[in-house]
Parts: C-alpha cells; sequence; structure tokens
C-alpha cells in the first residue's frame, strides 16, 4: 500500500528533517511513502486538498496566516478518515489547542519537538496498520437487496415507525426493513457511535459540534438531534471523552 502523506509545516528545515524520519520509519516496515509534499501553512493546503487524497497529514500547531488547529477543521468538514498527527513544542499548548477548536477535529496523535526518531516510528507503525484495516460496514435489507455501508459513511441512524433511517454522511437517507434494535446492537460495538436518545443513534466522528446549551448535536451533514434530559450528563461525558481518547493515549498527553 502506498501513502499520500502532507507535512504542514512553516519551517524548512523542520519540515526536511521530518521527511527523512518518515522514510526511513517506512523502509523498515516495508511500506512505500508514494509522495511526501511539504506545505508552508495552512491556506497553501487547503487550496490543493481534496477528501481522501491523503492518508495521513502531518500538522504544525503554531504556523502564520492559518494555524494548525483551524486547518485541521477545515479538513475534517470533508474528510473524516485521514490520520492528523499535530506537531508541537508543548503538550500543555496541545490540550489547549485541542480543547478550544470550533469542530472537534480527531487528531490521531501529537508529536513532540525536537523528533523522537523511535516515538514517531511508534505512531507511523500504528497508523500503518489502521490504514491497512478495511473499514468495518454494516449490511442491511433494504426490500430484498442488501448494501454493505461503511461505518465512516453512517452519520446517524433513526427509528421511524416500523422503519429505520440510515442517514449518511453525503446527507443521503436509505430507509431499511430492519429493527431499530438490530442495528443498535450491531453498531453499538464500535465506539464512535453514541445512543443520545431514544431511537437516534450518532456517529460521533460526523459530529460538527454540541450546542451552546448542549441539548443537541450538530452534525456535520446539517442535522440536528437531541440529547435526552435524564442520562445527558452521562452522554456528554461519553462524547468529550471520546473526543479526548483520540488524542492518543500513547503521546503521553
Amino acid at each position: 500500500m502506498d501513502f499520500n502523506i502532507a507535512l504542514i509545516e512553516d519551517q524548512k528545515n523542520d519540515a526536511d528533517k521530518l521527511s527523512t524520519v518518515i522514510r526511513k520509519c517506512f523502509a523498515k516496515q516495508h511500506v512505500t511513502a508514494k509522495n511526501i509534499t511539504h506545505y508552508t501553512n495552512g491556506s497553501e493546503f487547503l487550496r490543493v486538498f481534496e477528501p481522501e487524497k491523503f492518508q495521513i497529514i502531518f500538522m504544525d500547531i503554531l504556523m502564520n496566516e492559518l494555524n494548525g488547529i483551524e486547518t485541521a477543521g477545515q479538513i475534517r468538514l470533508n474528510d473524516s478518515k485521514v490520520l492528523i498527527i499535530f506537531i508541537t513544542s508543548s503538550k500543555d499548548f496541545a490540550l489547549d489547542s485541542f480543547f478550544s477548536a470550533s469542530v472537534p477535529v480527531r487528531p490521531f496523535d501529537y508529536i513532540l519537538k525536537p523528533y523522537d526518531s523511535e516515538r514517531l516510528c511508534r505512531t507511523l507503525t500504528e497508523a500503518v496498520k489502521i490504514l491497512k484495516s478495511p473499514d468495518p460496514a454494516l449490511n442491511v435489507r433494504v426490500s430484498r437487496s442488501t448494501y454493505n455501508i461503511p461505518y465512516r459513511k453512517i452519520s446517524a441512524v433513526l427509528s421511524n415507525n416500523h422503519a429505520v433511517e440510515i442517514i449518511m454522511s453525503d446527507s443521503n437517507c436509505l430507509i431499511c426493513s430492519m429493527k431499530f434494535n438490530e442495528v443498535e446492537n450491531i453498531l453499538m460495538t464500535d465506539r464512535r457511535f453514541l445512543l443520545c436518545n431514544r431511537g437516534i443513534i450518532i456517529n460521533m466522528d460526523c459530529v460538527r459540534s454540541l450546542s451552546s446549551d448542549k441539548e443537541l448535536f450538530i452534525m456535520k451533514d446539517g442535522g440536528r438531534y437531541p440529547l435526552k434530559v435524564r442520562g445527558r450528563a452521562k452522554i456528554i461525558d461519553d462524547f468529550t471523552q471520546y473526543q479526548i481518547s483520540r488524542i492518543r493515549g500513547s503521546a503521553g498527553i
């Protein structure tokens, strides 16, 4: 499997060092970095960015013009799958930036400067394992046909009388004849899904934000789903913990 990698770093020397370490790490794993492209700032990168064009993006947090957190937010609006690895000189700043982001950016990891080659190689090894693993899919019945829907393309699942509506990340809707609890039993084994109300399951990777009154999940596709009143605090905590877990425990943050 070949990988397209973007390095968004305003210091060329740092970008060159990072590129060298990446190629050495991949060589040990017999993995090919098809392209490692350097961009000096977020604005430059977003001009050429296309969904699923890159598999891994290394992003400096502190940059001129558009900073790393803002750039990552724009990326996440269109690509939920690409692995974003932040580059920072401060663990504290990394956490502050994570919580201040208006759009959940769900970084795969944080790499501290100066680069630790062994630490970086461990991160890349984990990244390769994830990228090589197929995304699980939900098999749904529609009339006499069966569809396989990758989990990452499911934004929400809604109970509608005796049918189930599957809202796709591209805003399309598929109505299947399965029972809601059948779908619930399957999806809830994957930690990205959250039952936020009776008959409503959301994909937390597809959430744009939590409303200011903390009563609604606002999705990237524009959907708005209410949190149930009873147990709302736990739902919010589960959502928050999921976002924090994406920082990756191995980062030591």
